[in-house]
């Protein structure tokens, strides 16, 4: 079973993330990786699928102020605000630990900021006891490149990043979409996804690309404008 992305007509081009399989957006900076992130969970709470957004890097209130001019409803969705207090976002001999936020309503989020401390372990042993115990469709994590503001000096930052990817493999029948800038060792995390999507920008226009997929595809580049609705297809400008 294929689970849509989100993106209008998109199953012309490409039909879309296995059921039950972890899939990756890569692109640089401001290229719509968190919209078009975003768009896949409304896609999916607008049928009435349980969804999950886990937020790395940015506050949950601010996520919510930066899509005020979408016409999506982001109060439908669940979140985890598992943002960092400090800005100065580094890694750390040691990190006095606090509890990671529970999933709450986006409807719910009131405060700006919250005070809390979180290493990878923490993190990953939090998310493991709420999607043990809650099956969600579909999950958003924004984003994997965020990771390693949560490492202490004493992690191989490969090892704990290909663990706390695997154990989004081992969720039973939730299709998981990661968020990752291009960097260096992509191509590691690349080779454990089952699908990766790329966004690039050319000229005012975005370009979808698929890299790899686990599914049939007819098109691997698709040509995308961005509206107050999110991304749709440039049919104009198809390849």
């Amino acid at each position: 079973m294929s689970v849509n992305i989100g993106i209008p007509g998109m199953e012309k081009y490409f039909p879309g993330l296995r059921e039950g399989t972890i899939n990756l957006i890569v692109g640089a900076p401001g290229v719509g990786k968190t919209i078009l992130g975003i768009q896949y969970l409304i896609d999916g709470a607008e049928k009435n699928e349980d969804v999950l957004f886990i937020s790395l890097n940015e506050s949950a209130y601010d996520i919510k102020r930066d899509f005020e001019d979408f016409t999506w409803n982001l109060n439908i969705l669940n979140v985890i605000d598992a943002t960092p207090t400090s800005k100065k976002r580094e890694i750390r001999p040691y990190r006095e630990v606090t509890q990671v936020a529970d999933v709450i309503k986006m409807k719910d989020v009131k405060d700006k900021y919250q005070s809390r401390e979180i290493d990878v372990f923490n993190l990953k042993s939090t998310l493991k006891v709420i999607l043990e115990n809650r099956k969600f469709s579909r999950v958003l994590l924004d984003s994997i490149t965020s990771l390693k503001y949560f490492y202490t000096l004493d992690v191989d930052p490969e090892e704990a990043t290909m663990s706390f990817l695997d154990f989004f493999r081992l969720l039973e029948n939730t299709t998981s979409l990661i968020i990752a800038e291009y960097f260096e060792d992509i191509e590691n995390i690349m080779r454990m996804m089952d699908s990766v999507i790329y966004l690039r920008r050319e000229g005012t226009e975005i370009i979808l690309e698929i890299l790899k997929t686990s599914t049939f595809y007819s098109r691997s580049v698709v040509p995308l404008t961005l509206t107050k609705n999110g991304f749709v297809i440039n049919e104009k400008k198809g390849r």
